[in-house]
C-alpha cells in the first residue's frame, strides 16, 4: 500500500513539474515579442524617473499629467530622428542621383593639400596619386572581400529597423505604464527579489537601478549632447544628407566609437568638394567634441556608479552585435549589473591574506 502510495506521489509531482514547465514555455513564447520593448522601457523609466517627478511637482501633483507630458517627450525623441531622416533624404536626393548619372566620367581628384600634412602628408599623397594611376582597381582590390561583409550587415541592420520601431512603440506604451504606477511596481520588485534571495534580492535591485542610471547618463546623455553639436554643425556647414550623417553620429557616440570618424569624413568630404572654411569649421567641432565625450562620459559614468570604461565599451559592442540596434541599451547595462553583483559577493566574504 506504501508502495503503491510511492508511487502515486512521485508520478503526481512528475505531472505537475510537466504542466509547470509548459505553462513556462508557453508563456515565455508569448510574451517573448514583447520583452525587449518592456527591458527597454524599465531602462527608460529608471533613467528619467527623478525627471518625471520634477515635472509632477510643477504640474500640481498630478500623475497623469506628467505620464502625459513624459510619454509625450519619449515619442517625440523616438519619432523625429526617424523624420529627419526622412527629410534629409528627400531634401539631397537629387545630388545622390547627379552623382550616380556622372560617376562614370568622374576621375579620382589628385588631393595635393595631403601633402601639406605635417610628418606623413608627403607619403600619404604618394600613395594616393598611385591609386590615381591604377584608376582606383588596386585600392577596390583590397578593399574588396570586406565590402561585401560590411554590405551584407548594413542590409541585415536595416532590414531590423521596422523591428525596432516596433520594440519602441511597445517601450513607450509599458514606459506611460510604468511611469504611472512606478512605486507599486518598485514595491513588488523587491517583494519578488527578497523572495528569490533574502540575502541578495534587494542588493540586486538597487545596483540594477544604479547601473542603469549610470549607462543612461554616461553613455546616452553623452551621445545626445555630442550629436545635437555635430548635427548643428553639419546643419551650418550645408553637409549634404545631414540628417543621416547626424544618426550614424549618435550611433557610434552610443557605441563608444566616438565622433572621430564621422566627423573626419565630413572634413575630408568639405575639402573634396573644396569647401576650405567649412573643413576647418568642422575641425573645430571634432576636437571639441572629442575632448567633450571622454570629460563628459567620465564625469557622468561616475557620477551615477562606480563603472570601469572597458566594461561600458565591450557592453555596448556586444549587446551591438548580439541583439542589434537595442543591445546599445542592454549590453552595457547587463554587464553592468553582473560586474557590481559580482564585486559586491566578493568584498561580502574577503578575508585578509596573510603573508
Amino acid at each position: 500500500m506504501s508502495s503503491t502510495k510511492n508511487s502515486y506521489d512521485l508520478l503526481k509531482l512528475i505531472f505537475n513539474l510537466l504542466i509547470i514547465g509548459l505553462l513556462i514555455i508557453f508563456t515565455f513564447r508569448v510574451v517573448e515579442v514583447f520583452l525587449f520593448g518592456f527591458f527597454w522601457a524599465v531602462m527608460v523609466v529608471i533613467a528619467t524617473w527623478p525627471l518625471m517627478i520634477k515635472i509632477q511637482h510643477i504640474l500640481f501633483n498630478k500623475r497623469i499629467l506628467s505620464v502625459m507630458v513624459m510619454t509625450v517627450i519619449l515619442s517625440l525623441f523616438f519619432i523625429i530622428p526617424f523624420i529627419l531622416i526622412i527629410f534629409s533624404i528627400t531634401k539631397n536626393g537629387h545630388y545622390l542621383i547627379e552623382w550616380t548619372k556622372t560617376l562614370p566620367l568622374q576621375s579620382l581628384p589628385s588631393l595635393d593639400w595631403m601633402s601639406r600634412i605635417p610628418l606623413f602628408g608627403e607619403e600619404l599623397h604618394q600613395k594616393w596619386l598611385e591609386v590615381i594611376k591604377t584608376d582606383g582597381s588596386d585600392l577596390i582590390k583590397y578593399a574588396q572581400p570586406y565590402i561585401g561583409t560590411m554590405i551584407s550587415w548594413m542590409l541585415e541592420q536595416a532590414a531590423n529597423i521596422t523591428v525596432f520601431a516596433f520594440h519602441g512603440g511597445v517601450m513607450i506604451v509599458f514606459s506611460a505604464l510604468l511611469y504611472l504606477k512606478g512605486e507599486l511596481v518598485t514595491k513588488y520588485i523587491y517583494l519578488l527579489a527578497n523572495r528569490l534571495s533574502t540575502q541578495y534580492g534587494a542588493i540586486a535591485v538597487t545596483l540594477a537601478g544604479q547601473s542603469i542610471r549610470a549607462v543612461a547618463l554616461g553613455v546616452v546623455v553623452t551621445a545626445i549632447t555630442l550629436t545635437l553639436i555635430g548635427g548643428l554643425s553639419f546643419i551650418l556647414t550645408d553637409l549634404p544628407y545631414a540628417g543621416v550623417i547626424t544618426f550614424i553620429l549618435f550611433i557610434c557616440c552610443v557605441a563608444q566609437i566616438g565622433p572621430v570618424i564621422v566627423m573626419l569624413g565630413a572634413i575630408i568630404w568639405q575639402f573634396w568638394v573644396g569647401h576650405t572654411i567649412s573643413a576647418i569649421i568642422l575641425i573645430v567641432v571634432a576636437i571639441i567634441l572629442t575632448t567633450l565625450d571622454s570629460v563628459m562620459r567620465a564625469y557622468l559614468i561616475k557620477r551615477g556608479a562606480d563603472l570601469p570604461f572597458l566594461l561600458i565599451l565591450f557592453g555596448v559592442i556586444g549587446g551591438l552585435f548580439s541583439f542589434g540596434l537595442m543591445g546599445l541599451f542592454i549590453g552595457p547595462v547587463v554587464l553592468a549589473l553582473s560586474y557590481k553583483l559580482i564585486w559586491a559577493w566578493i568584498d561580502e566574504y574577503k578575508q585578509p591574506i596573510n603573508p
